[in-house]
């Protein structure tokens, strides 16, 4: 797949408000691209994330770097010593007290000065650069989707290593670069408060061996998985009743099982998702349909009525 379709994919299947930005950070001896241009003023990094899912194709060389503290962290100059001290965090009342500042700066993800020349920056689609990692800018139900993804490809849970400081540059792109593995940013104070990155949204990183992979997975999700959940199958009417009023001592929940054998096409999906064994399939006079055997098993999740493409099954409780 190259980067325009897998843009599509990621785009398609999660329905991406934003483009997908590919990140590159500019080694010695490279040459940048033609099509990126160096921006007329200079720019934090997490603005130029947001300047390139606006379809900007950006090259900052370290004279178009505004924050300091993001351009040491990305191996493109010396940090200068009050940075590195953690003083700043202090005078900001970002931090307690100098011990606390230093072990967070220690623990911080960073490549050494002079590493990289720049970054390069551009969304995906239209990326004229092998990028390092991909950013994303998502909602928390779509970055659940893309760990998913990930999960569906490997079979391995995922563990992020974020904070809430330095977290564009840190933990979008050091962070993963170094790992190879993806990584999760909230934002931090700079982001937040100098991009237009809004309340309900955070950013994920990807390394580029993982993309292919993982819209490979949101393809198969998205044929059922996706919808179902956006859907919301199994948001069932008892919810409302919640709290209406204390169920009596010793009352357990009795739940009745209405299968409309009209609609039933005997087709196992019920029998099959259901987790308890509540249903079996059943010879009738039409054939096989699905028959509560088990009615005392049942703990109403729902499963069986949002599955069945009929909707032939519905809960109540007596």
């Amino acid at each position: 797949m190259d980067y325009r379709e897998l843009s599509s994919i990621f785009k398609a299947t999660l329905s991406l408000r934003w483009d997908p930005v590919a990140v590159r950070l500019l080694r010695v001896g490279e040459e940048k691209p033609a099509e990126a241009v160096e921006p007329p003023v200079p720019l934090r990094h997490c603005q130029s994330i947001i300047a390139a899912r606006r379809g900007n194709c950006l090259y900052l060389p370290p004279r178009s770097h505004a924050c300091p503290d993001g351009a040491g962290i990305l191996g493109l100059v010396e940090m200068s010593p009050k940075l590195r001290s953690g003083e700043l965090y202090l005078l900001f009342k970002k931090m307690p007290d100098l011990a606390t500042a230093r072990k967070m700066i220690a623990s911080r993800p960073e490549f050494p000065a002079g590493k990289y020349r720049a970054t390069l920056v551009a969304p995906l689609a239209a990326a004229p650069f092998e990028p390092d990692v991909v950013i994303f800018t998502l909602w928390p139900e779509q970055a659940m989707w893309m760990c998913c993804a990930l999960t569906y490809a490997t079979g391995e849970r995922q563990y992020f290593k974020t904070s809430g400081f330095n977290s564009t540059c840190a933990d979008l792109v050091v962070q993963p670069m170094q790992s190879g593995e993806m990584n999760v940013s909230f934002g931090c104070y700079g982001a937040r408060a100098s991009s237009e990155i809004d309340d309900f949204e955070l950013y994920l990183s990807v390394p580029v061996p993982l993309l292919e992979p993982m819209a490979r997975s949101l393809l198969k999700l998205s044929q059922k998985s996706i919808p179902e959940e956006r859907q919301k199958i199994y948001l069932h009417p008892v919810l409302d009743r919640v709290g209406s009023r204390k169920p009596e001592a010793g009352e357990g929940a009795q739940v009745e099982i209405f299968i409309d054998t009209e609609r039933c096409l005997g087709d196992g999906l019920c029998v099959a998702f259901c987790p308890a064994g509540v249903l079996e399939l059943v010879e009738g006079a039409g054939g096989q349909q699905a028959r509560a055997v088990h009615p005392e098993k049942c703990s109403a999740c729902y499963t069986c009525a949002g599955q069945c493409p009929q909707r032939a099954i519905q809960l109540a409780y007596r």
